[in-house]
């Protein structure tokens, strides 16, 4: 094989690597630009400034009645004109118009998070709304598929998105 063609595996000056930069290396070899697979948590990103709260009907006990029951979300969601109504104000206080926001739910209503209530409701960037839309995801299978209790994964979304302590 001819030095410098395409099929030669590559080194690196092994006295310059240390255990954590040849871990780094491999990783960028591997995935190179994608992002890292860590959680939200540990990543940066918009915090909600409410302190969430949850839905008294929706406990581990009725999980698979509630959350764990396709529809359940659409059946207790707010209407988009009751959103809309509640988004105005607050919008007029953050910088560009009320359609750059969702109107979240800190606790997601998958993972049993009061639909109506003001202390779960937070406009959040649409920037970041796919990225906590993907963790609310994973920890609703988490949740219904057994691996991850209500509580935990509740716990969760309040670490990884709700106010710093």
């Amino acid at each position: 094989m001819a030095a410098g063609s395409s099929t030669d595996p590559v080194r690196f000056p092994t006295d310059m690597l240390t255990v954590p930069s040849a871990l780094a290396a491999l990783l960028v070899i591997v995935i190179g630009t994608a992002p890292l697979p860590f959680p939200a948590a540990a990543q940066v990103h918009q915090r909600a400034p409410v302190p969430g709260e949850v839905d008294p009907r929706v406990i581990q006990a009725t999980i698979q009645s509630t959350i764990c029951t396709p529809g359940h979300t659409a059946k207790v969601r707010p209407p988009r004109k009751v959103t809309d109504a509640i988004k105005r104000k607050p919008a007029q206080e953050l910088p560009g118009s009320p359609s750059d926001y969702e109107l979240d739910h800190l606790i997601p209503i998958g993972l049993g998070g009061h639909p109506h209530s003001i202390q779960n409701l937070w406009l959040q960037a649409w920037t970041e709304a796919a990225a906590k839309d993907r963790e609310e995801l994973r920890l609703h299978r988490a949740v219904c598929s057994g691996r991850m209790t209500l509580d935990e994964a509740q716990q969760e979304a309040l670490a990884t998105w709700g106010p710093r302590p």
